[in-house]
């Protein structure tokens, strides 16, 4: 069965995958340590694709490819490094009724295909009801257990997924291959040992460098005077202001700018000013801006908020 028809065949399973990693911008190694991969976030905000993924050979230290995507979510890396899995389960924190896997081959996607959930998901929720019995398949000490503690990972070549049910569906990493789905704890018992980890992840610690605020212009102004400058109003605080400019840019590693969304807003009524708001956004469009909040290796960051004018 190929990749292809992975669809339709996950879907007749059923839909009933894990929240992993909840960390931003990471890094992983593959199972025999020989390539890394680096995915780069550029906004902290969750459940985002925007951001970069570069694949690198840690034994010549050469960048292989890079993807033009933060991929957030489970990750798994081939040994030789050119496929990669990406699995998304859940967002904003809650498990999604269909799961999405997704392979890519040399830093292009070759398909993706909708899935159940993670066993893990199912635990959590007879744990949560208190229903765990103590003997048969649920209880604490069964391969159910090991499952959904490692419901994703990479072993020589081959990426193995636990989903509800229990069902194990496992894929050749190299050929993105689906070549194998039935009952999970079956499987482990008659043919593993040991269940492998998830794939060896390092989340950056965003607590030393995550910004707070806007970066000053390259010419060394703040930004929230230039903005009162260009509106022909004054700074003011949040009680005493008639109007709220929200702003939101991504400053790229070379100082230059671009302007996502700008809008006015009348704080008496909530309403958006559009004279003011067209005047803002043609201001903004081509900012210059001093790079040194950039989190350190990032290509690119979003900065947002808001700045309360009169």
């Amino acid at each position: 069965m190929t990749f292809r028809t992975l669809t339709l065949t996950f879907l007749l399973l059923g839909t009933s995958v894990s929240a992993q990693h909840k960390g931003y911008s990471y890094e992983l190694q593959n199972e025999v340590g020989t390539h890394e991969l680096v995915s780069l976030t550029v906004t902290v905000s969750g459940d985002n694709r925007d951001g970069i993924t570069y694949v690198i050979n840690k034994h010549k230290n050469d960048t292989l490819y890079h993807i033009d995507e933060y991929l957030n979510g489970w990750v798994g890396l081939s040994r030789d490094g050119q496929t990669i899995a990406h699995l998304v389960s859940e967002k904003g924190g809650k498990p999604l009724s269909e799961s999405v896997l997704a392979f890519y081959r040399g830093g292009q996607k070759f398909d993706e295909a909708k899935l159940s959930k993670l066993i893990s998901y199912e635990l959590s929720d007879a744990l949560g009801q208190n229903r765990l019995p103590k003997s048969g398949w649920l209880k604490n000490d069964s391969v159910y257990h090991r499952m959904a503690s490692n419901p994703f990972f990479v072993s020589e070549d081959k990426l193995f997924i636990s989903f509800a049910q229990p069902i194990l569906s496992v894929f050749d990493m190299n050929q993105m291959f689906h070549i194998y789905t039935g009952n999970g704890a079956n499987h482990f018992t008659l043919n593993y040992y040991s269940i492998p980890n998830a794939p060896y992840r390092t989340n950056y610690d965003w607590g030393e460098y995550l910004p707070t605020e806007f970066p000053e212009l390259e010419t060394g102004k703040n930004l929230r005077d230039h903005i009162a400058k260009l509106l022909e109003l004054k700074s003011a605080m949040p009680e005493e202001s008639v109007y709220r400019a929200t702003i939101e840019i991504k400053l790229l590693d070379n100082g230059t700018t671009e302007l996502l969304n700008a809008a006015v807003y009348g704080t008496l009524k909530n309403d958006v000013i559009s004279k003011l708001t067209d005047k803002l956004t043609a201001e903004l469009t081509n900012l210059e801006m001093e790079t040194s909040l950039l989190p350190p290796r990032h290509p690119a960051w979003i900065f947002k908020g808001s700045f309360w004018l009169k």
